[in-house]
């Protein structure tokens, strides 16, 4: 049985309309709507065709419906007035299909427990410090890698192999009884907007289980969150001497992994400057060019989630046997492939991280 709704995930994760889908196919756009309604069956000849222009194989639309897949903080709250529809769908398919992925091979194996806090009724700052304690994490000391940091609580961890401006990253609540935590972050070039990406959308999983308040406020609140995660007020208080100036900003970026504005911006949360310093300074970034690419030398390396790939490793070897993989999960190989690239492995070389390994056990 074809179902029509893994039709149209397939053309929407690669970003096709009804109309532009239809015209490769040859049929009426009138007829992808009913196959995806549910309302008409395709016939081999035309499911082939779907296949090949959409690379998924046959067997993907023969699937079941999906779990629950909202879709996600980035894309609800962020990007809604600079990203077009068809760019929200793009991502938000990418991430339903691998979380889909990930969870067919977590079944296989005793997965992580979840352990993330909830708490929606304390300011930020007090939600961040929860975190931290919770997570393990010293309460004073810059965090050396924050996806791995998320991943060890239970939380899904993807980078997704696609690069749309405007959007770095979002997160949601998943599956039948909306209880597993996804982030999922685009290719990004930068690592300490990725960490403050990652940082921000943890925030929303904390706080905003449930939506209270406007989306400004919200966004403000994850802003927040994120500072005082990474950059924890005890050490800010010391290490941020006046008068805070550029050059103090840059000497902490490499060891807090964090940017110079999101630095300038804990410090006007912290009272460390004052507004007019805080806009002095933005000033001076922006005659610099520092607010679109601050200082190369200053470069913070890009994460890898580990989960993901480490999974596929057990299960299909290392190397991975990828044309396995993609006939059990039902997936183009080159999708596995494209999406694993953005991952570490258990290897040194593949992982910036040496060492670190997210503890999955076969059952």
């Amino acid at each position: 049985m074809i179902n029509g709704s893994r039709i149209r995930q397939a053309r929407e994760l690669r970003a096709l309309t009804q109309v532009e889908l239809a015209e490769h196919v040859d049929v009426n756009q009138s007829t992808v709507a009913s196959i995806e309604s549910g309302r008409r069956i395709p016939s081999e000849e035309l499911l082939q065709s779907i296949s090949i222009r959409t690379g998924f194989p046959p067997s993907f639309f023969k699937q079941d419906t999906p779990d629950e897949f909202p879709i996600g903080s980035h894309l609800l709250f962020r990007a809604r007035a600079s990203v077009t529809a068809r760019q929200e769908a793009q991502a938000h398919r990418f991430a339903q299909i691998i979380y889909e992925c990930s969870v067919k091979l977590a079944n296989r194996l005793t997965s992580i427990p979840l352990h993330l806090p909830q708490l929606p009724d304390e300011t930020p700052e007090v939600a961040a410090e929860v975190t931290r304690a919770t997570l393990g994490l010293s309460p004073d000391t810059p965090i050396g890698d924050v996806s791995f940091s998320i991943e060890r609580a239970g939380v899904f961890v993807t980078v997704l192999p696609l690069s749309i401006e405007r959007i770095d990253a979002f997160s949601l609540w998943a599956g039948k009884y909306s209880d597993k935590p996804v982030i999922a972050t685009l290719g990004q070039e930068f690592g300490d907007r990725q960490r403050f990406s990652l940082a921000h959308e943890l925030g929303h999983l904390v706080m905003h289980q449930s939506m209270r308040g406007t989306f400004r406020e919200i966004e403000k609140e994850a802003n927040r969150f994120a500072g005082a995660l990474l950059l924890p007020g005890t050490p800010m208080h010391e290490e941020l001497l006046p008068p805070v100036t550029l050059t103090s900003l840059a000497t902490l970026k490499p060891r807090w992994g964090v940017s110079m504005q999101a630095i300038a911006m804990r410090a006007f949360d912290l009272g460390l400057i004052t507004e007019r310093q805080r806009t002095y300074l933005f000033k001076q970034m922006s005659m610099r060019g520092f607010r679109k690419r601050e200082p190369a030398s200053l470069d913070v390396p890009l994460e890898k989630p580990r989960g993901l790939r480490q999974m596929a490793e057990l299960l299909y070897g290392n190397p991975i046997s990828y044309q396995e993989f993609a006939q059990d999960v039902r997936l183009p190989v080159t999708l596995l492939q494209e999406t694993l690239a953005m991952h570490a492995g258990t290897s040194v070389e593949a992982s910036n991280s040496p060492g670190k390994v997210v503890q999955f056990r076969g059952r």
